[in-house]
Order: C-alpha cells, then structure tokens, then sequence
C-alpha cells in the first residue's frame, strides 16, 4: 500500500491516496494518517466504498465514537443506518414527509463541532452517500493561522478569557436578531478563546460566529464588539479551503484547530452525508 500526501490549498487541507479504507490497515498506515492530519488538519480520501461498518472501524483508530442522544425518528424506519446509536446522517431527504437526518438545508454558519460541550468531539468523519451538482459545499478554516496572525492588541484582549458557546437546536445561521436567547433552555459550555492542541501543543483561537455569544466577564456591548473583530479575523479567504463533494469522498477534520461552514444549496436535489465523531477532552 502506497500512502501519498497531497496539499489541497495553502490555508490547509491534504488528499491522501493509495488507500483502500475498506481494508484493514497497518499501525504504520494509521500512524502516517495520524501525522498527515497533524500537519494538514483536514484529511480527503477520494472514491472511497464505505459501508457504515467500514467508516466506523477507520474512526475508531482515532478514538472513541461519540453516541448520539437525538437519533430522528424515522432513521430507522428508512433504514438508511444499522447504528443510529452512533451514526448522524447529514441530509434533505424526507420519507413520508420526515427528515431522515438532520442540518437538512440551506447554507451553515461557520462553527466547531460541539464546542458547546464540556468535552468537545476531537475529530469528525462525513462520508457522501448523494451530493447536489452545485452548492453544499463545505468550508474549512485553519485556526492556527487565525491565531498567529491575530494583531497584537486582539491577543492581549482575549489572553486568558473564556467565551460561552452554545448550540440552538436546529439552527444553521446565526440568527439571534438581538433578541435574548435563554441558554438554560440549549446546550451551553464556557470555553477558552484561545485553545492549545494537545497533540501538536499550537495554539488555535476557539470562537465561531455559530455557536459562541459572550465573553465571560465582560459587558455584553463589548464582548459583541470584541467577538465580531474575531470573526472578522478569522473568516478571511487566505484560512479557508473550500471542500466540492463528490460521490465516495470520506473527510476527517480536527474540531481543534479548524471551523467549517456550509454553502446553500438546491432543495430539489438530494444531499446525504454520513457522519461520526470522535469524542475529546476538557479544552484547555
């Protein structure tokens, strides 16, 4: 097996080739696919065949799979999964006039994968099963850069402070219209703004425009003012590589040091993506 590494844009991103995720693979191959998602903190592997049990095996190499708690309801009755325990299916199908997954349509804010959580999902696995012929692209950003290239008084305002992040059930765009939201009744975690990896040990900021809403210990005015400079920063082109779908495409990213997004796209055509997470620990 004939492992190659190829960049997919300078903000970051990787294809690898050569590999046949049906089969079982060496520790070599698993430890040479570990680094390349160290280095380029999102992964493709293109024209993949994947039953569910196929994917399931490949992420378990890279942790514990995160079970889910808000399996739809019809998930099983479409039979679309053998694991609705563990498997989110990404999509706009309807069978009998319900969603057989879920995040079904239109475009998605930029976010990380369960922030709100006190143990946010390390890494993330979509495979596509349909995918429409334009949009629904998926937009990955590289929170090292966004840090390291942060001007010098933004990073001595965040040094140190903690912003609340929060997941409104079902929402894919940032849309409070400046009305109070009660975070009691939504999942909600205080993080830090700026995360250390505990692989490579960089530091990444950890704030998105989706999910996070205030900074601990400071006016509501200001904290808005201060987050919106962030993600000003952060979502500029030079971070970002944009992901087109094709049939067979399995991507892995690092909740930990990336954001994604997702462009709108046609509600007359299909989408559906199957997904795992790997479950992580206490951000620091």
């Amino acid at each position: 097996m004939t492992l190659t590494v190829k960049p997919l844009s300078p903000a970051l991103g990787a294809e690898i080739s050569g590999v046949d995720l049906r089969q079982d693979l060496p520790a070599a191959t698993i430890a040479a696919i570990l680094d390349a998602w160290h280095e380029h903190l999102v992964i493709l592997f293109r024209d993949q065949s994947l039953s569910e049990d196929d994917q399931i095996r490949f992420a378990q190499h890279f942790g514990t799979l995160q079970k889910r708690t808000r399996p739809p309801e019809a998930i099983n009755e479409a039979g679309y999964t053998k694991y609705p325990q563990l498997t989110m299916l990404v999509s706009n199908i309807r069978e009998n006039g319900k969603l057989i997954g879920s995040l079904p349509d239109g475009e998605m804010h930029f976010h990380s994968d369960q922030c709100y959580l006190e143990k946010p999902a390390t890494g993330t696995f979509l495979y596509a099963i349909e995918v429409p012929s334009q949009g629904g692209d998926t937009l990955f950003l590289n929170m090292y850069k966004a840090y390291e290239t942060l001007p010098a008084e933004l990073k001595a305002r965040i040094d140190g402070r903690k912003a609340l992040n929060a997941y409104l059930y079902d929402s894919t765009t940032r849309a409070v219209n400046g009305s109070k939201v009660d975070f009691s009744a939504h999942p909600h975690y205080v993080q830090p703004i700026v995360r250390t990896h505990p692989d490579t040990e960089r530091k990444a900021l950890y704030v998105n425009r989706l999910m996070t809403f205030t900074i601990e210990d400071m006016d509501e005015d200001e904290g808005g003012a201060l987050l919106n400079s962030l993600f000003d920063h952060i979502e500029q082109e030079r971070f970002i590589y944009a992901h087109h779908w094709r049939v067979g495409d399995l991507v892995l990213w690092d909740n930990r040091c990336t954001l994604h997004a997702r462009t709108d796209f046609s509600d007359k055509e299909r989408r559906l993506l199957r997904r795992y997470v790997v479950m992580g620990d206490r951000v620091y």
